[in-house]
Formats: C-alpha cells, sequence, structure tokens
C-alpha cells in the first residue's frame, strides 16, 4: 500500500517557500534507495531527476517531501510497510547526519551522553530544517517527552531518528512511542536504559 498522496499533497499546501530542509536530509534518501534498491532508484524518485544534491544547501521542503515519499513507495515493500519506510528513512538520516561535520559537533556537545542528546534535539533540528519547534520535557532520568509542532514529516519518521540517534549514543533498549496530536504535530515519549 503506497504512501498516502493525499497526505502528502496537504503537506506540500501547508508549507511555505521559508520551509528549508538541508541537503544532506536528501543525501540520505538516494544513500537508502542506493543500498536497497540501486542507482536507478534514487535518479527515479528524485523530483528532479537528479539523484543528489550539496550536503549544506538548503533546498525546498515541498521537494524533499515528494523526493520521500517516492521512496517509501518503493521501500515499503522490502522495509515492511509504510510506516516501516519511514522509519528507515530516519535511522538512515540520523546515521549520516551523526557522520557528518554537523553531527560530530553534536557527538562533541553530547559526549555519548544520550539525555545530552535528547535535550539537543531542538538544536539538531534547527541546524537540519528551517521549519517548526521541538521542545524537551523531562519525565525522569531517562525518559523525555519530545513535542514537534509543525514539522512536515511523519512521525514514524522522527522516531527512526531518535530511536538510532539514541543508540548511537551507546543507549541501551531505546523505546520511543509516538503520537500525532495534530496536523504536523507529534509528541514522543522516549526512554532508555544505561
Amino acid at each position: 500500500m503506497p504512501a498516502d498522496r493525499q497526505d502528502l499533497g496537504a503537506r506540500i499546501a501547508a508549507a511555505t517557500e521559508a520551509d528549508t530542509s538541508r541537503g544532506l536530509n536528501y543525501a540520505s534518501v538516494f544513500r537508502l534507495l542506493r543500498d536497497h534498491l540501486g542507482e536507478a532508484a534514487a535518479l527515479e524518485c528524485d523530483p528532479l531527476g537528479k539523484g543528489s544534491r550539496i550536503e549544506l544547501l538548503k533546498y525546498p521542503i515541498a521537494e524533499y517531501l515528494t523526493l520521500a515519499w517516492n521512496a517509501v513507495d518503493r521501500l515499503e515493500g522490502p522495509a515492511g510497510g509504510v510506516e516501516a519506510a519511514f522509519e528507515a528513512l530516519g535511522r538512515r538520516t540520523i546515521q549520516d547526519y551523526l557522520d557528518s561535520m554537523l553531527g560530530r559537533t553534536l557527538f562533541a556537545i553530547a559526549g555519548r551522553d544520550p539525555r545530552r542528546m535528547v535535550s539537543n534535539i531542538p538544536s539538531g533540528y534547527r541546524a537540519a530544517v528551517s521549519y517548526g519547534e521541538r521542545t524537551v520535557e523531562w519525565l525522569g532520568d531517562r525518559s523525555a517527552r519530545v513535542v514537534f509542532r509543525r514539522d512536515f514529516m511523519p512521525p514514524a519518521f522522527h522516531a527512526g531518528v531518535m530511536r538510532a540517534g539514541l543508540a548511537g549514543m551507546g543507549a541501551r533498549d531505546p523505546r520511543v512511542t509516538a503520537r500525532q496530536t495534530r496536523f504536523l504535530d507529534a509528541e514522543f515519549e522516549i526512554g532508555w536504559e544505561i
């Protein structure tokens, strides 16, 4: 069952010219497609047909959303469904981000401490996209609620980002429960063991 194109259309319609995403996010989608489906899939899923972007430059979020939905349509079979494909995109995005210059800076700031990484979710997202607001509310030493407002990607994508980000910081048994609260808004309950 393909990703919901009506949902994609509504997200694109809600975007403005000021809503951008760094090329690094595009590159992660292209790498995931190449790894699983080959070069042709990366080119075919790209609305511009290029299969690449300059990682530090900013591009329209509407273009990224189209790429992501096209990729999920191709990856849903191997991933085990649409939600799993969005989560795989999120995992790959944070893995590539943590390997980038921006990500290495985040690693240096967080010191491989899952709590500090969670505290830095708002600034990490601000470095990658121009839109939205993210806040963190601590519920305990190893648990928090993260609230996203006006974010264009579905909750499954962000659950993949957070789960893989926690694992990348050395957290054991990272848990992320996502709940969409309104269109473009979501809450995430996260926790982990040490």
